[in-house]
């Protein structure tokens, strides 16, 4: 989408994990939901910060960004080849090198944060809920997701191309797509889009 993307030298976390679980195409948004949830349980262990999710992909802490998770797929109509899951994290970012809605473990924590066993961590437990979801599904996953969401309840905008849904953010499904009660009633389900606090 022509954005571009810094990752100052030896400041941050920006990795590729390369998945081939046998999944329908239509589950990958699942493996975005369980990246984001293992990243923020990684973070409190070590670094001891609670980080909240912004559907789809973002990690927040105080309405600021940390990091994030873009996921690509390869696939047949009905097999997975492979995901690639990248996740970028602001670790040691010092405020001169952040966008000002951004922010940083190191910002946030007041000292430097070991990269090393962030990353650890994040390996650990990201190993530990995918091995959970081949096992048993994604339901207490995404019961976790919503426990650390900063989307649910409230009133959101989503522009996906050149449409917009308005409304409430009400729940997420087992599919990993958002429910939104649009001001008619109505229910729509959104699987990607930009989010907007509408108020």
């Amino acid at each position: 989408m022509g954005r571009e993307w810094f990752s100052p030298k030896t400041k941050g976390i920006y990795i590729s994990l390369i998945l081939r679980p046998n999944i329908l195409p239509s589950e990958t948004t699942k493996l975005t939901i369980l990246s984001a949830v293992s990243c923020c349980k990684a973070i409190k262990e070590v670094a001891g910060i609670e980080v909240g999710i912004e559907w789809p992909n973002d990690l927040v802490i105080r309405n600021k960004k940390i990091g994030g998770i873009l996921t690509e797929l390869n696939a047949e109509m009905d097999k997975v080849k492979f995901v690639i899951i990248g996740i970028g994290i602001n670790v040691n970012n010092t405020k001169s090198n952040l966008p000002h809605n951004a922010t940083s473990l190191r910002q946030e924590k007041g000292m430097v944060v070991s990269r090393i066993n962030l990353l650890r961590g994040m390996f650990e437990q990201l190993e530990k809920d995918y091995t959970h979801f081949l096992k048993y599904g994604i339901s207490s996953i995404i019961d976790e997701w919503r426990h650390l969401s900063l989307t649910l309840h409230s009133r959101i905008k989503i522009v996906c191309r050149n449409e917009e849904v308005e409304g409430e953010a009400q729940d997420i499904d087992l599919d990993g797509g958002l429910l939104i009660r649009k001001d008619s009633g109505f229910i729509e389900k959104v699987l990607a889009g930009d989010v907007v606090k509408a108020g």
